[in-house]
């Protein structure tokens, strides 16, 4: 390599996949939704679509014979419509630095501390973007999963989609608070509600305080914490009712609400990203700005987290 800039962007393109299943892996959901192949990568465009069947009235029905059919146009058919939101990381490099650096053994190693800082730093843009409810950077972070799964599922929009006019646009919010005691009953409850056939919550996320509970009120019975599913391995996991339940928080973490528990079905999730910014360098070289001596590229994402059923999600909260 002709220099330590070229090494920079050359190391990020050529890793960006590697890079994409770091962050990816970083995070519960996103884990899970990689293994099951719904993070999706899309040519251009200015928003998401996400069709969603919502019309529960039959329009056909039983007959007899030579009976009319009701043949009357229904919608059933309408459109979560998200927009494409926008995150960066900078990887800059000052002009003593890339001086200073100019054998072989010490660009390698630069090259390393760079990349690792800089995708430690996006791992927890990401992360704590997607636990978020949109409005954070004014508005311009990913539609998290307090926004996709609210504690006030009537009131605002989702995916375009008005929650107060709209029934099926809205999650399942439960106000208890949990405890050892109550927890189980809780969330079996909660599950109840949200199973539709042999669908139902595949992935629980839980803060600390939640967590705790349910740790401790499985103690006594081993049995039912069977192995996690590949996943949400890494993570720390119980499994209870079906569904595998995930610490998500810890230190440095922005975490959900106090006390809390999101039921999510993973069937009905996505992370959709713009092809070419899909955790990749923004430019093929890095830039010189003319008032500042360094160098600097950005890794770009751009897309955003969607649900098509929020009606079969549901959160308890305190």
């Amino acid at each position: 390599m002709a220099n330590l800039e070229e090494a920079v962007v050359a190391t990020l393109f050529d890793q960006s996949e590697a890079i994409a299943d770091q962050i990816l892996h970083h995070n519960p959901l996103l884990a899970s939704l990689d293994e099951q192949g719904k993070i999706r990568r899309f040519s251009g465009g200015y928003e998401i679509r996400k069709p969603v069947l919502y019309n529960d009235s039959a329009v056909g029905g039983f007959y007899s014979g030579y009976s009319a059919f009701n043949l009357d146009a229904i919608d059933d058919f309408t459109a979560f419509r998200f927009a494409i939101k926008q995150v960066y990381e900078p990887v800059a490099i000052d002009g003593r630095n890339r001086r200073a650096n100019t054998g072989q053994a010490q660009l390698i190693d630069i090259v390393e501390q760079k990349m690792e800082a800089a995708i430690s730093r996006l791992k927890n843009t990401v992360s704590t973007s997607l636990r978020g409810d949109g409005t954070g950077s004014s508005g311009l972070e990913f539609d998290g999963m307090k926004k996709a799964v609210s504690t006030s599922p009537s009131a605002g929009t989702y995916g375009s989609i008005d929650r107060g006019s709209n029934i099926w646009a809205r999650n399942l919010a439960i106000n208890v608070t949990l405890s050892a005691s109550n927890v189980q009953e809780q969330i079996t409850d909660a599950i109840s509600q949200i199973t539709r056939g042999n669908e139902q919550p595949d992935l629980g996320l839980m803060d600390r305080t939640a967590w705790k509970y349910l740790h401790s009120s499985l103690t006594a019975i081993q049995r039912i914490q069977l192995p996690a599913k590949k996943a949400v391995a890494g993570f720390r996991v119980l499994n209870y009712d079906g569904c595998d339940f995930v610490f998500d928080g810890g230190y440095g973490s922005s975490v959900l609400e106090s006390n809390s528990c999101r039921l999510l079905n993973t069937k009905y999730w996505t992370f959709d990203m713009v092809r070419g910014a899909d955790f990749k360098p923004l430019a093929p070289e890095m830039a010189r700005p003319v008032d500042q001596d360094a160098a600097f590229t950005v890794i770009i994402v751009e897309g955003n987290l969607c649900c098509a059923a929020p009606a079969l999600q549901a959160v308890i909260y305190a």
